[in-house]
């Protein structure tokens, strides 16, 4: 229950904690919204406050966001909005 309350209500969360090494600090996020002048905001669960935005006006764009314990808030800025992510890798880490 506690997981359900990390976003903020209408939020989706988004769990990596089983695909992402322990020790990875810091993922690049790639991003692709669809229509091109949607937003994406991504949180850290419990803090809305650190959300960061993409795309501002591009089809894609790339995040570096802090991994916490692996969890992400997603909240769309419209609600039929596409949008796709991935986990760009990193030299000298391993996802």
């Amino acid at each position: 229950m506690l997981t359900v309350l990390a976003c903020i209500p209408g939020d989706r969360l988004i769990d990596l904690r089983d695909k992402l090494p322990r020790t990875v600090r810091t993922i690049d996020l790639l991003v692709s919204v669809e229509p091109f002048y949607a937003r994406l905001y991504v949180y850290q669960p419990g803090f809305p406050a650190s959300a960061q935005s993409c795309c501002r006006n591009l089809p894609n764009s790339v995040l570096k966001l802090p991994v916490i314990d692996g969890r992400f808030c997603i909240r769309q800025s419209q609600p039929k909005m596409k949008w796709k992510m991935q986990v760009l890798g990193r030299p000298g880490e391993s996802a």
